[in-house]
């Protein structure tokens, strides 16, 4: 039980020390920056299911003038930012997805940790985030297997980080 909070708190750890460093070049993704909320208002958001919800007659938007993400740009970036540290598997700004991959702390190599985030709306409040931390530990054959282990509050940590560094960057930008 030690070991597990130990490696909990390591985790949180890590992902509270995320911070920007005006010196450091920020994380890039090979995807399309989203854009500005002021370029999205121009356009009429219909808000995340509309971009989605049967092609372009459901937006009134036709397929070229649907650019950029249809959920909050500043979770989105905040959430590649604070996930910067660890591989990415899947990003989809277009349905708001980020799944990393497996990542193991340097100091319990026989635990390792994938994070899932979903950004449901277009926006920037606590309800459009969902974070899910997946953990699995090494068994001694070597397999890995699904951990319960984990403690509610380090997602409850993790996406406060997220949603404070959206409000950040949003601040910044106005």
């Amino acid at each position: 039980m030690k070991r597990h909070l130990v490696s909990v708190l390591f985790v949180a750890s890590v992902l509270a020390g995320c911070g920007s460093d005006p010196e450091k070049p920020k994380p890039t993704a090979d995807i399309e920056p989203p854009p500005a909320p002021a370029e999205k208002a121009e356009k009429g958001d219909p808000g995340i299911f509309g971009w989605f919800g049967g092609g372009s007659g459901s937006t009134g938007l036709r397929p070229e003038d649907r650019k950029g993400v249809a959920v909050n740009a500043y979770l989105w970036r905040a959430s590649l930012d604070t996930l910067a540290f660890m591989p990415m598997e899947q990003t989809d700004p277009f349905g708001g997805v980020i799944k990393t991959g497996w990542w193991v702390p340097p100091s319990t190599p026989n635990e390792r940790i994938r994070i899932f985030v979903a950004i449901l709306d277009t926006r920037l409040r606590a309800e459009a985030l969902r974070v899910t931390l997946f953990k699995e530990v090494k068994r001694p054959t070597g397999e890995w297997e699904a951990s319960s282990a984990l403690d509610p509050e380090t997602v409850t940590k993790l996406e406060n980080i997220i949603l404070n560094k959206a409000r950040a960057m949003k601040i910044q930008d106005e």
